[in-house]
């Protein structure tokens, strides 16, 4: 990897990081790894799951739990997949579990 991709990906990184930070809804919550949200408003990064971390639950019992928390909430189950997220492959395996792609 050439300089440039490194401090592309590290500068891409950091501001995943503070858009994540800069719109933190108080209706979050960590699930092993990743940040759960579940508020009611109209923007998807705050109702949805954003995987930034692989954790220990296998990736089944993860969306179960995720499902879960956003089905009290009477929100649909959400994943933001990004070039950051883990497992590194989730968009491929979402798809192996017939989820749809719904936005680019």
């Amino acid at each position: 990897m050439s300089a440039s991709s490194y401090f592309s990906i590290k500068l891409l990184s950091r501001v995943e990081d503070a858009g994540l930070n800069a719109s933190a809804p108080p209706q979050q919550r960590w699930l092993d790894g990743w940040l759960v949200r579940f508020s009611p408003g109209k923007a998807k990064r705050a109702r949805c799951v954003n995987a930034l971390a692989d954790g220990r639950l296998s990736l089944d019992e993860k969306l179960d739990a995720c499902r879960q928390v956003l089905d009290d909430a009477g929100l649909p189950l959400v994943v933001r997949v990004t070039p950051f997220s883990h497992p590194v492959d989730l968009d491929q395996r979402l798809a192996e579990r017939d989820y749809a792609s719904i936005d680019d």
